[in-house]
Formats: structure tokens, C-alpha cells, sequence
């Protein structure tokens, strides 16, 4: 009961600052100062991701530079805000560049240390790469255009709990046969199902929301024209649901490989920022390379 109460009370927590820097967010019109309570959420979120993986991989391997993670969280997202504050444009990247370089160093420091080794420098890559390269396509979210910006935003901390939710339900109701049950022995895949159903629900609530004055408010608008319009939310929530999914597969794979339980215990009863956002990190992607292609066209 009491790990019961403490998991409850640290959940409403997380939902109130998540509600919070997204209602900050969208309802600051400015456009010059819009975008700065959820960058620097996320990249606070980035650089306690970081240290997680950091300390997880160096459990079992050859533990990544957490100096090199840092810097590059840091540099990356000062190039990013730099580029996307003055010219609009390049965010993504203009971190990516750092990233380059930060590997580089990485190199250049294992060859003049004797502590250091190549394997160091490998698994410090792949900490560049997950989750923090990951993150930073949500921060690219933030820079997009109205109304791609606040349906997308909505969208993407909209469908996951939802999604949650759903597999949890159908889940437990329908049980049935096992998804992966090497990385996660109680999901299953009628859950999976119920999942991919809540980012449809997801994506159809937020369709309609966009079209009243509530939706108007926070500065949702069409996706596209017509019954393309629909379709496009319900795309965008059907692959949010997906990856979302995906990523907590994934980040539940590296726990497994570690023998870790969770990333850490900074948040008491649901163990660590990475455990909180693994799907998110991969959801994000997709949905802004899927929002990218309809601005484009």
C-alpha cells in the first residue's frame, strides 16, 4: 500500500510538470520566447537521460565518457537555439555538427589516455546517438511552424499515456499469447493491439479538438485539407502509438542486457527519467520526420 501511495503521488508529480511546461508552452504567443520552457525541459531531461544511460551501460561494459555526454548535451543545444533563433532553420543540424565533434574528441582522448579505451569511445557514441540525439528531434518539434508545432506537441504527450493506458486495459482483459517476452514478460501482444488502438483514439480526439475554439486556443489547426485532414491525425497517432511502444521495448532490451531494473531511482516508484520517456524519445522522431514531409509538400 505504501509503495502504492508513493508510486501515485510521484506520478500526479511528473503529470503536473509535464501539463505544466506544455501549457506554458502553447500559450505563450511570442514567438521569441515561446519555445523556452520546453527546450529547456527537455534538454534537462537530456542531460539526467545521459548520466542514466551512462551509468547503466557501465554496469556490465566499458562505461561511456559521461564528460563527453554532457558537453555534447550542452554544446549541441546551445548550436541548436543558436541556428534556430538566428536564421530559423538548422537546428537539427546545427547539433549534429557538435556531435561530430564531440565524437572526435572523444577519440582524440582515448589515444592520449592510457585509462581510456576504444570501447569507451563506442559505448560513449552510442550514448551520443540514444537517447541524446534522440531528444533533440524533440526540441526540432518545438521550431515548427504553427499549426504543425502545437497539433504535433499535444499529440506526441497526448498519445503515449493513452497508449499506456489502452495496452494496460486490453491487456490484462484479453492476455493471450506474449509480445517479447525475453524483454518484457508481461506485455502482450493483445495489449500491443489495445496500444496501437489508444493512438487512434488519440489521434481522432485530437482531430476534433483541432477544430473548436478550445483547439484554436492552444494553436491547433488542419493538417492537411479535407478528409486528409483526419487522416493525418490519425496516421500521426497510430505511429506515435507504435513507436512509443517501440522505444519502451527498446530502453526495457538495454536494461535487460545490463541486469538493471530501472535506469535509476530519482523518481520514487517509477524508477528514472529514462524509464519515463522511452517511448517518447523514439516517438518523436518519427512524428516530426512524418510533420516535416507535410510541410514540405
Amino acid at each position: 500500500m505504501k509503495g502504492l501511495k508513493q508510486r501515485l503521488i510521484t506520478g500526479s508529480i511528473i503529470f503536473a510538470v509535464f501539463v505544466g511546461v506544455l501549457l506554458l508552452t502553447l500559450l505563450i504567443k511570442d514567438t521569441n520566447y515561446n519555445w523556452v520552457f520546453f527546450d529547456v525541459f527537455v534538454t534537462i531531461l537530456a542531460l539526467f537521460a545521459s548520466v542514466e544511460m551512462c551509468n547503466a551501460i557501465g554496469k556490465k561494459y566499458p562505461k561511456p565518457l559521461l564528460s563527453i555526454a554532457l558537453c555534447t548535451v550542452v554544446l549541441g543545444f546551445a548550436a541548436f537555439i543558436v541556428a534556430q533563433t538566428a536564421v530559423k532553420i538548422g537546428g537539427i543540424t546545427s547539433f549534429f555538427c557538435v556531435m561530430l565533434i564531440m565524437c572526435l574528441v572523444a577519440i582524440v582522448y582515448s589515444l592520449c589516455s592510457k585509462k581510456i579505451g576504444t570501447t569507451n569511445v563506442v559505448a560513449t557514441m552510442f550514448v551520443l546517438v540514444y537517447p541524446i540525439s534522440a531528444l533533440m528531434y524533440l526540441l526540432a518539434i518545438n521550431h515548427l511552424p504553427s499549426p504543425y508545432r502545437a497539433d504535433t506537441l499535444l499529440l506526441l504527450f497526448a498519445v503515449a499515456p493513452l497508449t499506456d493506458t489502452f495496452a494496460f486495459f486490453v491487456g490484462s482483459m484479453l492476455k493471450g499469447k506474449k509480445l517479447c517476452p525475453k524483454i518484457s514478460p508481461n506485455k502482450t501482444i493483445s495489449g500491443a493491439i489495445g496500444g496501437l488502438i489508444g493512438g487512434t483514439v488519440g489521434g481522432v480526439v485530437l482531430y476534433f479538438v483541432s477544430l473548436t475554439a478550445v483547439g484554436e486556443f492552444f494553436g491547433m489547426g488542419p493538417l492537411a485539407n479535407g478528409v486528409g485532414n483526419c487522416i493525418n491525425f490519425i496516421c500521426m497517432g497510430i505511429l506515435c502509438s507504435f513507436f512509443t511502444q517501440v522505444g519502451d521495448l527498446f530502453a526495457s532490451y538495454i536494461k535487460r542486457m545490463v541486469g538493471i531494473k530501472d535506469y535509476s531511482n530519482l523518481l520514487p516508484g517509477h524508477g528514472g527519467i529514462m524509464d519515463r520517456i522511452d517511448g517518447l524519445i523514439l516517438a518523436g522522431i518519427v512524428v516530426f520526420l512524418y510533420t516535416s514531409i507535410l510541410i514540405a509538400i
